[in-house]
């Protein structure tokens, strides 16, 4: 088994797998290969057949204890949890003192939502060896779940100085840092994480010379990169790399050269691919689409990778498309297989690279077309997706270098709206949100992850012009909450006039928007369902594009909505309009005239924007079918100005 292993592990997968296959025709009982076996399966993502070869190992082999680690391992990935932490919990009576097994049972424990006690086991594995950065972030993570947060922020540092060339853990201490608003070390953060990534980058380019230090991925995303002011240079290099991690290079994309064979249905068929079909955002936005969509030209299929909340936006997914397919616990090849034989003609990637997304069934390529859209405002590099749905806002024709995707620009904004959002009808008003009677108030219902320094501060210069005004936020965490007030208070500003919304469901949410006079837009993540949200609710955003997608989506919003005017080209003309806003009320309603209208505005057309998506996807497939290779271009409006002035 050696001379195996000594295969795997420099990067012959296949070849073993054929050795122990053939092993196991003579020895089906052998334990080592159906081990090992296993484990290759779930190295590769098959784990129904990891489950299968490591339980029928453990059959054989009832008391070893790694056996019973390695299968906790593999039920986790394939999603039985409960199976999982038994024998995770096997393993560790088995062999107590083994730091290995108390990790995997930490893991579990984790995913499980069983945080105590996730905590507890990584602080028996860190008493034992406080050199383990994965128990560290285990730790951590749990903590942070808990909001436990000086724990957590603990646990992180320490993992970053037992990894300091983890690009994962520095980005999860990131995160972490920015969840809690705690700016101190935002700065050398930043700089740090540029030196990485950059130092990764370089070594990528001039490989395979043996350089041991070289900086480790660890899980990063690369939309962290958009969350920081990095440069787009750097943040397309990043978004390689990631790709090169997550699609394995001895990768066969599936067979779907059969365009012209599918060219005999009538309709086209298009599926879209999200872990988000419940009460989600890209829901709340999407919902509408999929009622409208003409069922006489598009069969639709939702693939869903994400849980069912029994919601109202999960019933309607399922009931507004021809068919609605959970392959949430399938596995990476068997859910291409799945659109594969489907017969999807586009299949729409709605995730990117956020939470719960699956970028390796997209690798397999399971339709002839690949689009992304809307869940992921960046670039997924160029061997995930054939086209990316944006608008002129969101990316500028001479941004198009630094997208791996050739891009489809919609005539008004990329972003769907659902037409038929329900605002609650109960009678509320400022005193019912601990809002002054009396004064102006700023809103910004944003995630606080996306709030910086410069921001706030900017803010704040805003209330310190505009006498007994106030600031709303969205509530978060403690932590944040603590840390804004002393953010406020050093810039001269009574930390009395920060105040917090509480979570609210999205009818109720709408209606208590409309309390507030001018939404703020954040900088380099803009508001994108949150501004949306203000504007649908008749609340005027204001905003200052930046350098990326993410940075310019208000912008896009606002100029769909009908007010191009509150557009900011630098931060102190975003300021000043705050400023000469709260002290205009005449000009401030004429803006809420103009939101008054949204059935009107082309944010909120949803028929219409249904059209032109309809007729970008026949643009993109009928450039298939002639054997053109996929090439960026401009959808049209199907509404004239006649016909909407009609």
């Amino acid at each position: 088994m050696p001379d195996l292993i000594a295969l795997i592990q420099a990067g012959h997968s296949d070849d073993a797998e054929r050795q122990l296959r053939q092993r196991l025709l003579s020895f089906p009982d052998d334990v080592d290969s159906l081990h090992i076996l296993g484990l290759v399966c779930h190295q590769s993502g098959r784990s129904a057949d990891a489950v299968a070869l490591i339980g029928r190992a453990l059959k054989f082999s009832p008391d070893a204890a790694y056996i019973h680690s390695n299968f906790a391992e593999a039920l986790r990935k394939h999603g039985d949890l409960a199976s999982a932490e038994q024998h995770a919990r096997r393993a560790v009576s088995l062999a107590p003192a083994h730091p290995d097994f108390q990790l995997n049972l930490a893991t579990v424990l984790v995913e499980c939502n069983r945080l105590s006690e996730a905590i507890e086991v990584s602080e028996t594995l860190l008493a034992a060896e406080p050199h383990r950065f994965e128990a560290l972030t285990l730790k951590s993570e749990a903590c942070f779940r808990l909001e436990r947060n000086a724990e957590a922020l603990e646990s992180a540092e320490q993992a970053c100085r037992r990894a300091p060339e983890n690009l994962g853990l520095l980005a999860n201490l990131l995160r972490q840092r920015a969840w809690v608003c705690e700016w101190r070390y935002r700065a050398s953060d930043v700089v740090i994480m540029t030196a990485l990534l950059e130092k990764l980058t370089s070594l990528t380019k001039t490989a395979d010379d043996g350089v041991a230090d070289t900086p480790v991925l660890g899980g990063l995303s690369p939309f962290v990169c958009h969350e920081y002011r990095f440069s787009n240079r750097l943040r397309a290099a990043v978004t390689e790399l990631c790709v090169d991690n997550y699609v394995p290079a001895d990768i066969l994309p599936m067979n779907t050269a059969d365009g012209f064979a599918r060219l005999k249905r009538k309709r086209l068929r298009i599926g879209y691919l999200s872990a988000d079909f419940h009460n989600h955002p890209t829901m709340h936005l999407m919902a509408g689409l999929f009622e409208l969509h003409d069922r006489a030209r598009f069969e639709t299929y939702a693939y869903s990778i994400g849980p069912d909340d029994g919601s109202e936006y999960r019933r309607r997914a399922r009931e507004s498309v021809d068919r609605f397919i959970d392959i949430r616990g399938a596995t990476t090849p068997a859910a291409a297989e799945q659109i594969f034989s489907d017969g999807i003609d586009i299949l729409v990637d709605l995730k990117g690279f956020t939470h719960e997304a699956r970028p390796g069934i997209l690798a397999l390529c399971p339709a002839p077309l690949q689009v992304a859209w809307l869940g992921y405002p960046a670039s997924t590099g160029d061997r995930l997706n054939d086209y990316m749905i944006v608008d002129r806002i969101t990316v500028p024709v001479d941004d198009n270098e630094c997208f791996g995707e050739k891009l489809v620009w919609m005539p008004h904004s990329y972003q769907v709206n659902d037409h038929r959002q329900p605002v609650a009808g109960t009678a509320l008003g400022r005193r019912d949100f601990g809002l002054p009677e009396k004064g102006f108030v700023f809103a910004c219902f944003n995630q606080v992850y996306k709030i910086e320094p410069d921001v706030f501060a900017l803010w704040m210069r805003i209330l310190g012009r505009v006498p007994e005004s106030v600031l709303w936020l969205y509530s978060s965490n403690a932590t944040a909450r603590a840390n804004l007030a002393r953010e406020a208070a050093a810039h001269g500003i009574a930390p009395s006039r920060i105040l917090f919304g509480s979570t609210l469901d999205k009818p109720h949410h709408l209606a208590r928007l409309s309390c507030a006079d001018i939404f703020l837009d954040t900088g380099t993540v803009n508001a994108h369902t949150s501004a949306s949200d203000a504007l649908w609710a008749g609340v005027p955003v204001l905003t200052r594009p930046g350098e990326s997608f993410a940075a310019r989506v208000g912008a896009s919003l606002v100029s769909a909505a009908g007010l191009p005017q509150l557009v900011c080209g630098s931060a102190a003309q975003y300021e000043d309009t705050a400023v000469r806003l709260a002290n205009a009320p005449a000009e401030l309603g004429d803006l809420r005239k103009v939101l008054s209208k949204r059935a009107q505005l082309p944010l909120f057309d949803t028929p219409r924007f249904s059209r032109n998506l309809e007729r970008a996807f026949e643009m993109m497939w009928l450039r298939y079918i002639s054997g053109q290779p996929p090439a960026s271009f401009d959808v049209a409006d199907v509404y004239s100005d006649s016909t909407r002035a009609g």
